[in-house]
C-alpha cells in the first residue's frame, strides 16, 4: 500500500512537471519569429512533436487571434528545398474561389485538431504564389515535427 502511494505521488510530480513544461512551451509558441531570427531556430522552441502526415490532411488552418477565423484546409504535405511545407487552400467562400498555397511547416503549430499559422498574416498569405505542384509529396505514414500551441484567447 505504501509503495503504491509513493508511486502515485511520484507520477503526480512528473505529470505536473510535464504540464508546466508544456505550458511554458505553448506560451513561447504564440509569438511569430522576432526580426533578425530565422524561423527554423524560433520554431525549434515551440516544443516540436512528431506527427503522422496523414493526420494533418483536411485539418482546418486558423488565424491565431481570438476570432480564430478559418483561413483554409490542409490539402497535402510536401518537401521543398527549404524543408517540409503544408499545401493548403486559401480564400474563397464555401469552397468556391479558393486557391492553393504552400506554407513552410515551421510557420504553423498544432492547436488540438487544428493548425494555426503564426509567422504570416492573412494578408501576407494572400500574396503567396499559387501552388503549382512543386516539391515532393510526403506519404501519409511519414513523420514530420510540428510545434504545439494553446488557444490565442
Amino acid at each position: 500500500m505504501i509503495m503504491s502511494l509513493g508511486m502515485t505521488y511520484g507520477w503526480n510530480l512528473r505529470s505536473r512537471a510535464l504540464a508546466l513544461a508544456l505550458l511554458c512551451a505553448a506560451a513561447a509558441a504564440q509569438q511569430p519569429a522576432p526580426p533578425g531570427i530565422d524561423r527554423l531556430s524560433f520554431a525549434a522552441k515551440r516544443f516540436p512533436q512528431p506527427v503522422r502526415v496523414g493526420d494533418l490532411i483536411h485539418r482546418t488552418v486558423l488565424e491565431p487571434v481570438e476570432s480564430r477565423r478559418i483561413l483554409g484546409h490542409v490539402e497535402q504535405v510536401i518537401r521543398l528545398d527549404g524543408g517540409p511545407a503544408i499545401v493548403m487552400t486559401l480564400g474563397g467562400f464555401l469552397g468556391f474561389g479558393t486557391h492553393k498555397i504552400s506554407v513552410p511547416l515551421d510557420a504553423m503549430v498544432l492547436l488540438g485538431t487544428e493548425l494555426e499559422v503564426l509567422d504570416f498574416t492573412p494578408q501576407q498569405l494572400e500574396n503567396f504564389p499559387i501552388y503549382q505542384g512543386a516539391g515532393t509529396s510526403l506519404g501519409s505514414e511519414e513523420i514530420v515535427h510540428m510545434g504545439l500551441a494553446h488557444p490565442s484567447h
